[in-house]
């Protein structure tokens, strides 16, 4: 996830400000001094569909509402679908149930510092050791009552549930320890899967939907992340699919331009099928029949096409069109050019490394990309000045410092994550950081040369880092 810290003041200082901020800050000015208490804040009285809830509880919706629903989209705004999801988990308690995990979970990373993560618990202070076990066990909750709707197909609510499944999804991978990426992985494509039974053309909507239930244009979003997810590095790709990869990647922009301003990567969806066809052939790598000549030649020579369709796309044309019809600014354009930037750079990266674990004695040789790196990571610090922006970066930074040859460079994109942590508070960014330092330390203890098998592992575990 991304985000940052719930930073509030005391209600005292806040008369003059709005009545939400006043009540926001006297929320945290309670639980930073009584981690459980049980006297309700202002606002909960104001709201009867949450005024049964325990104090955790609302301070965990309300902690969403101001330091998660951004986090998960480019672009925050009054219209924003992930806060949406709020009114529709007032009538629904599995999507409220996880809603209040993954605030619980981001709430307790704010507790932990770059440099320290690892520490032990007992040098936290009690709120975020709560926070953590509250996280733990809605976590829990949400899939125990996933299940248990599952088997009762007439009763759930087919649109609450999608949003349910996209958001554990993103709990599950971005917030999940590199020891059990493989079994999440297989978690979350079991989940897509799940999703796109629900949208496929035999499920429909129950009848006559109320007022209170899901609008359109929330329901469409969901269902377009969830898209997104299963042709992303995070789908199907990610947990070693064995689909044959197709050359032409079927992905187009179908004119929702909105779609990917308000999703959560940033990147254009042509560079997210270039990023999955590298990885249908980094499978390919594996397969005991691709042994002689003329089949390792023509995967050569496809993944060498790819890469030079990656290099050709241009993200300023790819921005323009985005923020023409945003209605942006000249700097604001430019600046998610650079976004496209960095994605596209790191995906020509990442197809090399492909490329050249895939040579043999063709002849073929990777092309040099020492001025790629740097370009990479000029454009990382340059939007540095972006958080919007920037917290979209951590794939991108990864692959830098994967091709990172130079310590100072190395440096580099340590404190670019460093960076990412404040932002984001990801755990992904720790995981990223321990990944590459592990890597550079064995690559200089065995010399500069690594071999096509060492650089295709690093990728194996580098693919949930988003």
């Amino acid at each position: 996830m991304r985000g940052r810290g719930f930073d509030g003041e005391d209600p005292k200082a806040s008369e003059k400000g709005s009545s939400t901020q006043r009540k926001r800050a006297y929320l945290l000015h309670s639980r930073a001094k009584l981690p459980r208490t049980t006297s309700p804040p202002p606002f909960a009285l104001q709201d009867p569909c949450i005024r049964d809830l325990d104090r955790s509880s609302r301070f965990y919706l309300d902690y969403y509402n101001v330091c998660v629903a951004k986090l998960y989209i480019v672009y925050d705004s009054e219209s924003n679908p992930f806060r949406s999801l709020l009114a529709w988990a007032a009538n629904d308690s599995i999507l409220q149930k996880c809603i209040i995990a993954v605030a619980a979970r981001h709430f307790a990373n704010t507790g932990q510092s770059f440099e320290s993560f690892d520490q032990a618990t007992d040098a936290l202070s009690p709120r975020f050791v709560n926070a953590n076990l509250d996280a733990l066990y809605f976590k829990q909750q949400t899939i125990k009552a996933l299940i248990l709707s599952l088997t009762r197909l007439e009763s759930f609510q087919k649109d609450e549930l999608m949003a349910t499944i996209l958001l554990l999804i993103f709990l599950d991978i971005l917030e999940s320890g590199i020891g059990g990426w493989k079994h999440h992985l297989h978690g979350a494509e079991a989940l897509v899967g799940l999703s796109r039974s629900l949208l496929g053309p035999g499920s429909t909507s129950h009848g006559d939907r109320s007022p209170g239930e899901m609008g359109e244009e929330t329901k469409q979003f969901v269902a377009r992340q969830l898209s997104l997810v299963s042709v992303s590095a995070i789908g199907g790709a990610l947990s070693g699919s064995k689909s044959s990869p197709q050359l032409v990647v079927g992905i187009h922009e179908r004119g929702h331009h909105e779609s990917i301003l308000r999703s959560f990567l940033g990147c254009p969806e042509f560079l997210l099928g270039a990023i999955r066809y590298f990885s249908s052939q980094r499978h390919e790598i594996g397969n005991p029949y691709l042994h002689d000549d003329s089949s390792i030649h023509e995967h050569v020579q496809n993944t060498l096409t790819m890469l030079e369709l990656t290099v050709e796309f241009d993200c300023l044309e790819w921005a323009s069109d985005l923020m023409q019809f945003k209605g942006a600014s000249t700097v604001e354009t430019q600046k998610l050019s650079s976004l496209a930037q960095a994605y596209k750079n790191a995906t020509v990266l990442y197809g090399t490394r492909v490329f050249r674990a895939l040579q043999t004695s063709t002849g073929v040789r990777a092309p040099p990309n020492k001025t790629l790196i740097s370009q990479l990571l000029e454009v990382i610090g340059f939007l540095q000045c972006d958080e919007a922006l920037f917290k979209c970066l951590l794939w991108p930074t990864f692959v830098a410092g994967l091709e990172c040859q130079a310590h100072s460079q190395q440096q580099q994109v340590i404190g670019y994550l460093k960076r990412l942590w404040n932002v984001t508070c990801c755990l992904n960014v720790i995981n990223a950081s321990w990944i590459l330092q592990d890597y550079w330390k064995r690559k200089h203890g065995d010399g500069n040369l690594a071999t096509a098998h060492s650089e295709i592992h690093v990728l194996e575990q580098g693919w949930l880092l988003i």
